[in-house]
């Protein structure tokens, strides 16, 4: 079971980047990653983990939507 990253989380990141009026390169190297790792937030393809999603809110100055986690099943702990 994997955690789908929310279209909010997309359009929010990429809509507080513009309001910013900074690049996806930018936005990479404010936050030391490579610039392909933003382009795959902003397209959904990858999932940020909540601790970077608290350093892009930083480096945007907005607050972001939050992935939320897969229910656990019962058998795993």
């Amino acid at each position: 079971n994997v955690a789908k990253v929310s279209p909010e989380l997309k359009k929010a990141l990429q809509q507080a980047r513009v309001a910013n009026k900074m690049s996806q390169k930018q936005l990479a190297t404010l936050l030391n990653v490579p610039v392909q790792e933003i382009t795959k937030y902003e397209t959904g393809k990858i999932i940020p983990n909540n601790q970077f999603i608290s350093r892009m809110e930083r480096a945007l100055g907005t607050k972001l939507p939050r992935c939320k986690k897969p229910p656990k099943k019962k058998d795993e702990v």
